[in-house]
């Protein structure tokens, strides 16, 4: 499996909580799912779409490079690459280990 050129960095949904930043995720009996867009327009949209059901103001799309995504996602269980915004689409899984393996 492969996923966008890391480089280029990937994004999230971001918002400050009090002094500590936070990312749009959700719980599943597996764990905390976080979920990362492979751009800014994607991650908007998503936005856009579910608003009214994302708890907190303050959301924006976040630029993360390699080294400060692995960070971010050592305090998830799961990645939600890509969800998509209608309900009903498959969406798929995969382990924190599992996806930071293939930005290496």
């Amino acid at each position: 499996m492969m996923f966008e050129d890391p480089r280029e960095g990937y994004v999230l949904l971001g918002r400050m909580e009090g002094n500590i930043p936070g990312y749009l995720s959700y719980g599943v009996e597996e764990g905390e799912v976080v979920c990362v867009f492979r751009s800014p327009e994607e991650a908007e949209r998503f936005y856009v779409h579910w608003r009214a059901r994302i708890p907190g103001e303050g959301w924006e799309a976040v630029r993360l490079h390699e080294r400060e995504l692995v960070e971010v996602l050592g305090n998830f269980d799961l990645v939600s690459v890509s969800p998509q915004p209608e309900p009903g689409q498959a969406e798929y899984l995969y382990t924190v280990e599992d996806f930071v393996s293939t930005l290496r």
